[in-house]
């Protein structure tokens, strides 16, 4: 079962919509040398410039244009770190800070309407010379705004469906967008002063609106590629062969790492990539800020997080961040000469159903399913190891270190295979001979499926496990390519993935909303949806509060997501390695310009 992803109304989430993530819990750094301390304090050998870093990377980086629903992914994130300009970064304390080497200025000049004036560094460049000015940014106002549709080519009249039966629309988005948060509400886009001054009007007020624009792709690029002489000529909001050369070009043009089209607008340059394999980075010859240190950052991809433990101890890597793992995490504490430097993390795994399976269109199913799978246990054998404080996750909105964090779905959610069974049987559900439930000649059965790691098929098998025991029989769907190729298209029943939780909380509505860029799953609840677009409109900081609050809770009755645990982090790197510090959101590497090696 699939949904076309190019049939869902396009959405934001660049940079820093999704950036920034509630207060960080306190550091618990493991050093070999000296225990208790984030970083070696080692000092025999004093820090230097150059050399070469190798950061080990489980998941192969696949795109420069992390904006797009097909694309965005934190693999891409890792590298773009260190390439692409944006007006504010989440520093290692999660607060939004001012890049001062991009922006001369950023300024709040109006609450009605809604007005932001940035002024952009004269001396900003693309690192073929370019300048960095308002056309990056009117580029991405225009692929993110989800105002821009074209006819569907496959669509043949009312009732015209898919190879796999899904009702095709009539328009199909014109940009394949992430999320429109933010960019939906904006009016306008104008240039001044030679296009170094960018004047944002807002329609209504955004109450996110830092986090509204970054993470730029080149303009002149997409010029170039598709033969528009200014994009700035281009109507924003409206179709037209030129926007429709544009916007296929941004959807696909900038997929893998192509040096000439991928540039940089930061301290590092691409300058080689191998598919699957690597990316080799050298620091940006034409960046007018800070030199970074380090003259050559290699992401290398080695999948099996045990091979870059023991990279890390042999010193053929010298930094890596691996999913959360007991074995790995007890091999990075007791190994010598590295920093190992655990923490609470702010990416949440959980279950997202497929709203289009008629299996679950009957809330019972929902929530005995929910009622089945023992979280905890779960935890205890894959989480504690790692965070012996780790307990479900009873939110989907905010995480426990936000104000607003309450326990909203325990009461589902508890496991209790009595009560799951009594669900199914009250909504006219049989148990079978088999041992699973069956209604009008329907088993209960469906796939669940991941990426194929370890932790999540150890997740999937104790689910299938304690579920069984309710009734239900569930297979397990394990592919490399899940996230990739199928999760954007809705090709699952039931997808065990993650989501990354930030105090820029209008960036969720993407995910939840009816029609969201990031909404896989076909979630709809028009309450929630309207709830997300007061909250993001709502300026006074209390009221938004209660606004976010009732979207949590109007989403984790539904039962349609169910939350299940917050991973760990598990961040670790060289003694010869000065500078690391970890930032829950944007990881190991967004401050890679100032490690130096001993």
């Amino acid at each position: 079962m699939s949904i076309s992803k190019r049939s869902k109304v396009a959405a934001i989430v660049v940079g820093l919509a999704l950036v920034a993530g509630a207060c960080s819990s306190d550091k618990k750094a493991v050093d070999s040398t000296t225990p208790g301390t984030g970083v070696s304090s080692d000092t025999s050998v004093p820090a230097a410039t150059g050399g070469e870093v190798i950061y080990a990377q489980e998941e192969a980086g696949f795109a420069y244009n992390n904006s797009t629903s097909t694309n965005n992914s934190v693999a891409n994130s890792e590298v773009l770190n260190l390439l692409q300009p944006t007006p504010f970064y989440v520093d290692g304390n999660l607060d939004l800070v001012l890049s001062t080497d991009l922006m001369d200025s950023v300024e709040l000049t109006s609450s009605s309407p809604q007005t932001v004036v940035y002024k952009i560094n004269p001396k900003a460049v693309w690192s073929d010379g370019v300048a960095i000015d308002c056309k990056d940014f009117y580029l991405q106002y225009m692929a993110l705004n989800g105002k821009v549709t074209m006819p569907n080519p496959d669509f043949t009249g009312p009732g015209a469906t898919d190879a796999d039966g899904n009702e095709l629309s009539e328009t199909i988005a014109v940009f394949d967008a992430a999320a429109t948060t933010g960019t939906d509400q904006m009016k306008s886009v104008t240039c001044s002063d030679d296009n170094k001054t960018v004047t944002v009007v807002y329609d209504t007020p955004f109450a996110d609106w830092k986090g509204a624009l970054g993470g730029f792709v080149p303009a002149h690029i997409v010029e170039a590629k598709t033969g528009v002489a200014d994009i700035l000529a281009v109507d924003a909001t409206v179709d037209s062969p030129e926007i429709e050369k544009i916007g296929e070009f941004w959807n696909t043009g900038f997929d893998g790492w192509d040096p000439e089209v991928a540039l940089s607008g930061s301290w590092y340059k691409i300058d080689s990539y191998t598919v699957d394999e690597s990316i080799v980075l050298v620091k940006n010859d034409k960046y007018w800020g800070a030199p970074a240190n380090i003259d050559t950052i290699t992401v290398q991809v080695i999948t099996d997080a045990s091979a870059q433990a023991a990279a890390l101890q042999n010193g053929e890597i010298q930094a890596m961040q691996p999913q959360a793992d007991a074995g790995i995490a007890a091999t990075l504490a007791a190994a010598t000469g590295i920093t190992f430097a655990p923490d609470s993390g702010l990416t949440f795994e959980h279950y997202d159903l497929n709203a289009t399976n008629p299996i679950f269109a009957d809330k019972a199913v929902r929530s005995a399913f929910a009622a089945c799978i023992d979280r905890q246990d779960i935890i205890d054998k894959l989480v504690a190891p790692v965070n012996p404080d780790a307990k479900p996750l009873n939110s989907v909105i905010f995480m426990p270190q936000q104000n607003g964090y309450a326990d909203r779905f325990s009461k589902t959610a508890t496991f209790d295979v009595a009560a799951s069974k009594k669900l199914l049987e009250d909504a006219g559900w049989a148990l079978g001979a088999d041992g699973f439930y069956a209604k009008d000649g329907q088993q209960l059965t469906f796939k669940i499926s991941h990426k194929g790691i370890q932790r999540r098929s150890d997740t999937v098998q104790n689910t299938i496990a304690s579920c069984k025991d309710a009734g239900f029989n569930i297979v397990e769907d394990s592919d490399t390519k899940f996230n990739a190729e199928r999760l954007a298209i809705g090709d699952y029943d039931v997808a065990l993935f993650a989501w990354v939780g930030t105090p820029l909380l209008s960036s969720a509505k993407d995910i939840y909303s009816v029609g969201g860029g990031s909404n896989f799953q076909a979630y709809v609840n028009q309450t929630v949806t309207d709830n997300f677009l007061a909250a993001n409109a709502e300026l006074d900081e209390a009221k938004r509060l209660e606004l976010m609050k009732s979207v949590d809770a109007g989403i984790l009755d539904d039962v349609w997501t169910i939350p299940l645990f917050q991973l760990p982090d598990m961040p670790a790197w060289s003694n010869n390695l000065s500078g690391p510090v970890f930032n829950s959101y944007l990881g190991l590497t967004w401050n890679a310009n100032v490690w130096t090696l001993k």
